[in-house]
């Protein structure tokens, strides 16, 4: 079965027109314009210069930009991976976890991946647009679920000791579907279940992490450290059939798709 979003359409096609919000707007970024988004990229995760992979090339990147204030610049992105139904072995989570159990589960699946927003414009106006257009996609390629790395700062995992007790004390996955880490490199929280979470856990929650959980989404028992970006990924998805009602309305009134 073939995602109609990656063979029928054009990246920027598929995508459609901007969707625009009092001076903002969010699209699908031409190829001449990836220079400009590994920059933001690379300001985000790297502390500067740019940062780019292999993945750029199967995703589409959305482009994120204040038209009144900051014209042609862009001050948040995303990526965004369309896998078709039983095909998760090419992205990006892949190379961290066995996600064989997940890709059995019917429905395309979107995988999202190195969202930012400029550090000197972070509004509620950028992750508002991000998730419309997470919303069109969603809706265009008929994707059940969205799916992801979520990155706490740093490599050592007593850092956010508590945000790993309250995920897995409330915001485990299904266990039939639960992806595990590969071997090496990871920590596995999911036996601190049965433990109360600290006061500090919430505050140690990545602010990406707690849309997610806003969403109904649920995460996966392993914490894997990333050297590379210095960071520790957990699995992530979220049940685009599970999600709010009312949180889907919303999205798909600003999308246009409702």
């Amino acid at each position: 079965m073939s995602s109609p979003f990656t063979v029928r359409h054009g990246v920027t096609d598929a995508f459609g027109a901007p969707i625009r919000q009092c001076g903002w707007e969010v699209r699908a970024a031409r190829a001449a314009e990836m220079t400009a988004l590994a920059a933001l990229r690379g300001l985000a995760f790297r502390g500067g210069g740019k940062d780019g992979d292999a993945y750029d090339a199967r995703c589409l990147h959305l482009w994120v930009e204040d038209r009144d204030a900051y014209p042609g610049v862009p001050l948040a992105t995303a990526r965004i991976q369309v896998h078709r139904e039983g095909d998760l072995g090419r992205g990006y989570a892949a190379q961290f976890f066995d996600l064989d159990a997940l890709a059995r589960a019917s429905g395309p699946v979107l995988e999202l991946g190195r969202l930012c927003v400029h550090p000197d414009h972070q509004t509620p106006d950028t992750m508002r647009l991000i998730w419309a257009g997470l919303t069109r996609i969603a809706d265009r390629t008929g994707a059940a679920r969205l799916i992801g790395c979520t990155s706490f700062t740093g490599t050592e995992a007593e850092t956010f000791s508590a945000a790993l007790t309250l995920l897995a004390a409330r915001h485990l996955g299904p266990a039939a579907l639960r992806p595990r880490a590969h071997a090496g490199g990871s920590v596995d929280f999911s036996s601190r279940a049965g433990n109360l979470p600290g006061p500090q856990a919430l505050a140690q929650l990545p602010p990406l992490l707690r849309a997610y959980l806003s969403l109904g989404g649920w995460v996966g028992g392993d914490l894997v450290i990333d050297h590379d970006l210095g960071t520790c990924h957990v699995f992530t998805c979220v049940e685009i059939a599970n999600m709010p009602e009312p949180r889907k309305k919303l999205l798909r009134r600003l999308a246009g798709t409702a």
